[in-house]
């Protein structure tokens, strides 16, 4: 039986449609677990669409905020006051983790997806629900939490120690801890998939990113980060094409109404005559492809669009049951790597850094994708999301 003491405030999630900012009741922080003041957090398709179907609960992934108080067998190296920026949950045992692949971590879906821990209640006076749980002395009112490892759409939250990033070193005011916010989720996922899958050498290697939300426009700024030439950003929406360019895209294509065989001409097309390769049938393709979509004919285009040898690299899926058809015979001559991923396959305490070096340095301007909304304003974050106007919602405590 928990003893839910800490007062705080959540947007608890009833239904994809029913969002509630409510106040509710934390438990203090057991083993291996932070109790983080969130003073920010980004919204993420992920949350939108509660990727693991469980109700009621308090989502948020993407969060930044100070360490209150620390549970049993906590580092040393974290202490009060410390800020902190989360991500994902892995479980530091798994040949996974060991091996630096934590994204891919064995128990990845029951720590981050399904959440394994119950970690509020609704206050007094909140009401009951159906499908709440009770909590031991004939209330139900428990609420499901623990997504990704700290559910941070709440003004006080439950973290687990795998999940969280210090960067006391890191940043230089608590203006720039919220702008960092999504880092640990849709940034880092755009921004490793070209580092860590494609990893392209920029004086040969040119790259296509199909989708331009928060993690398509992460992927075009890495890959201009990298130094890499010819970048093609693919969209149906011509406000992120133009954002797309302002990023580092030197080609976009509005793929709308198009054909797969269509879209996969305007790709070969866009490639830059290479004289080593003259006499070869040409055009030749990108050598690395992002995909952010998960739309099965997008990625047939894909993988008819990309060069001999080259990675496809697939971040999103549109759910059980959803596959693409691979002709046997083309692949095996073409050598096409369809690689699908979570996170990038990143290593958050390497990629955060990494990315906050490139926002000092002007390569990763995440004013021009962000849009500040306070927390009880979530619904019009949300609609200005799902319109297509704000790439990357951050509401704030």
């Amino acid at each position: 039986m928990s003893s839910y003491t800490i007062p705080a405030k959540a947007i608890v999630t009833y239904t994809d449609q029913d969002w509630r900012l409510q106040n509710v009741l934390c438990r203090e922080p057991g083993p291996n677990e932070l109790l983080v003041k969130m003073v920010a957090v980004g919204i993420c398709h992920t949350d939108i669409s509660n990727v693991g179907g469980i109700y009621p609960r308090i989502l948020g992934h993407e969060g930044a905020g100070y360490i209150l108080r620390k549970g049993p067998q906590c580092s040393e190296e974290l202490a009060g006051g410390d800020p902190v920026l989360t991500s994902f949950a892995y479980c530091k045992r798994c040949h996974m983790c060991k091996t630096g692949h934590p994204a891919h971590c064995r128990d990845q879906i029951p720590l981050t997806i399904q959440g394994q821990d119950q970690n509020f209640a609704l206050a007094d006076g909140e009401g009951e629900h159906e499908r709440l749980e009770d909590d031991g002395f004939g209330k139900k009112r428990v609420i499901k939490a623990s997504y990704f490892g700290h559910s941070s759409f709440s003004s006080i939250a439950l973290v687990k120690e795998s999940s969280v990033v210090p960067v006391k070193t890191l940043i230089e005011s608590e203006a720039e801890l919220k702008i960092f916010a999504p880092l640990g989720c849709g940034i880092q996922t755009g921004a490793c998939a070209v580092v860590n899958m494609i990893k392209p050498d920029p004086a040969m290697d040119s790259i296509a990113v199909f989708g331009l939300g928060g993690v398509g426009l992460s992927a075009v700024m890495a890959a201009s980060a990298l130094g890499v030439k010819t970048i093609i950003a693919v969209d149906i929406l011509p406000n992120r094409l133009q954002l797309a360019q302002e990023l580092g895209a030197s080609h976009t294509i509005n793929s709308k109404g198009l054909l797969k065989e269509q879209l996969t001409s305007a790709i070969r097309g866009l490639e830059p005559f290479d004289p080593e390769r003259a006499g070869e049938e040409a055009p030749f393709g990108p050598t690395g492809i992002v995909d952010t979509t998960g739309v099965p004919s997008l990625l047939q285009a894909a993988l008819a669009s990309v060069d001999r040898l080259g990675r496809v690299v697939q971040l999103a899926n549109q759910g059980p049951g959803t596959s693409v058809t691979v002709g046997l015979p083309e692949h095996m001559r073409d050598g096409v790597q369809l690689v699908g991923t979570i996170q990038g396959d990143a290593v958050a305490s390497k990629s955060i850094p990494m990315l906050i070096k490139w926002y000092r340095e002007g390569k990763l301007p995440l004013e021009k994708l962000e849009k500040f909304f306070k927390a009880e304003d979530f619904e019009q974050a949300r609609h200005e999301m799902h319109a297509g106007g704000t790439i990357k919602p951050v509401l704030t405590w």
